[in-house]
């Protein structure tokens, strides 16, 4: 959605006579004379910035890209979400590999050249309602409010890692009539869920055997059972959660006399959507 940007340049005086007027909360609208901005309208320092937007669809968190922007102060609906300050890390100073072995300095790992320090974010849900939301920027050294965007954001990866040793699910157990829990004999599971209304729309990695690595760093072991990805794929793929039992009963035993795990790696997407919706505002 694009949307009319308005503005007020304040004159140079002591004091922020915008804040002392509120003009940020949709209550004190009134308390200043706004004028429609063009997108060819030159930027002054120390301007005050408002637009109205949509909630974005869904309930997931909802961020706002202020990269655009130079330094300065953003409310929504009259809440303050904080300070900005795009400032951009230099491009070069970032080595290609790291080691922190040795006397530690500034500039060892240094990482994340040439991006800028911040540029995200967070909106809480609670400070939307549906429609007629106001945004009121603060800008002290000047940017672009025309390519402000909003952009709804959800758990895209997960994985687990469970060894057939591991205890069973909760539901297994129970409390006995002495006080004493009891558990029956069950193997453990492997559950996988993701946001709701999101399905597991791809498994990108299963095996059941001797796994290797962390989540978005799995790799096939020297055990591995052929059937893995097959049965979890079946199990998991377009729903938005599901268990697995670990265990040789259904995975079969790859490598006899040798404690396995079963790892798992699946991809998270909205009903019917392929990537995160963005919004200009």
């Amino acid at each position: 959605m694009v949307l009319s940007w308005r503005r007020m340049v304040l004159d140079l005086e002591i004091g922020l006579k915008g804040e002392f007027s509120r003009i940020y909360s949709p209550e004190y609208q009134g308390s200043a004379e706004w004028s429609s901005m063009q997108n060819d309208d030159t930027v002054s320092p120390f301007t005050w910035f408002k637009t109205m937007f949509d909630a974005p669809e869904g309930n997931g968190p909802v961020t706002i890209d202020l990269g655009s922007m130079g330094k300065g102060q953003a409310w929504v609906n009259g809440h303050l979400i904080g300070r900005y300050w795009s400032l951009v890390a230099p491009e070069s100073g970032c080595p290609s590999s790291c080691n922190y072995a040795g006397t530690y300095s500034d500039s060892k790992c240094r990482s994340n050249c040439g991006i800028a320090t911040q540029s995200w974010y967070h909106i809480p849900r609670e400070w939307l309602q549906e429609s007629g939301n106001l945004l009121v920027l603060f800008e002290e050294t000047g940017g672009d409010p025309s390519q402000i965007s909003l952009e709804v954001h959800y758990t895209k990866t997960i994985c687990s890692k469970i060894s057939e040793t591991y205890y069973p699910p909760l539901s297994a157990w129970s409390r006995a009539a002495n006080g004493r829990p009891s558990v029956n004999t069950v193997a453990p599971e492997l559950r996988l869920q993701c946001d709701d209304g999101h399905v597991i729309s791809k498994i990108t990695f299963a095996s059941y055997g001797t796994p290797t690595g962390g989540c978005q760093n799995f790799s096939v072991g020297n055990c591995h059972a052929s059937t893995t990805l097959d049965l979890v794929v079946e199990a998991c793929e377009g729903k938005n959660r599901c268990a697995i039992s670990v265990t040789n009963e259904v995975f079969g035993d790859p490598c006899r006399k040798v404690v396995k795990d079963l790892a798992v790696e699946a991809e998270c997407s909205p009903p019917s959507v392929n990537q995160e919706p963005r919004y200009d505002i």
